[in-house]
């Protein structure tokens, strides 16, 4: 128990560290605006994605479709050149923005960071959200898939000998005979 509670305590102390660090940068308050925005756009940018993309089977929960199917193989591309450029695009939008501070002045470095700072978060949210998608999309269509959770399940299955861990279903035989 007191592991526990020393564990629980260095990471709290750890964390008012970083806390107490990000206060003394003149861009603290465009983070903590980041942090209560940037979830919004995440959340409504993936119910936008999931719904031009064609992936609703995947919030009815039911298995793929074929023409779900056809669709993916030419998604996939777009995702990864969407997750690399608003990647890219929040990185270089922070970074203007801790040089030019977005601090709470009304002078021209500072609304020139403000407006880094807002394509900051826009890009940042539209990263997580399509890297969500990306996951949880090709999860739903092979359960090994991305190749670094496919990994993880082969070590999870080799640990334990539950084949549940690989993600394999029970085919439904009707299913398989339409298709």
């Amino acid at each position: 128990m007191v592991e526990v509670l020393v564990i629980f305590g260095l990471l709290g102390w750890l964390f008012l560290a970083l806390l107490e660090w990000l206060g003394s940068l003149s861009i603290f308050a465009a983070i903590v605006v980041a942090c209560v925005v940037c979830p919004i756009v995440a959340v409504s940018d993936y119910c936008f994605l999931v719904r031009a993309w064609c992936l609703n089977g995947m919030i009815a929960n039911r298995d793929p479709i074929p023409p779900e199917r056809f669709y993916w193989s030419a998604q996939l591309p777009r995702m990864r050149r969407r997750i690399c450029f608003f990647g890219l695009c929040s990185v270089f939008a922070w970074a203007n923005a801790a040089i030019l501070p977005a601090s709470l002045d009304t002078t021209p470095p500072s609304l020139v960071g403000w407006l880094n700072v807002l394509v900051g978060i826009l890009a940042v949210g539209r990263t997580v959200s399509t890297t969500i998608l990306f996951f949880k999309a090709s999860q739903w269509f092979d359960p090994m898939r991305p190749g670094v959770v496919g990994i993880l399940r082969r070590a999870m299955y080799r640990l334990s000998d539950n084949y549940e861990y690989l993600g394999q279903k029970r085919k439904d035989p009707e299913k398989e005979e339409v298709y």
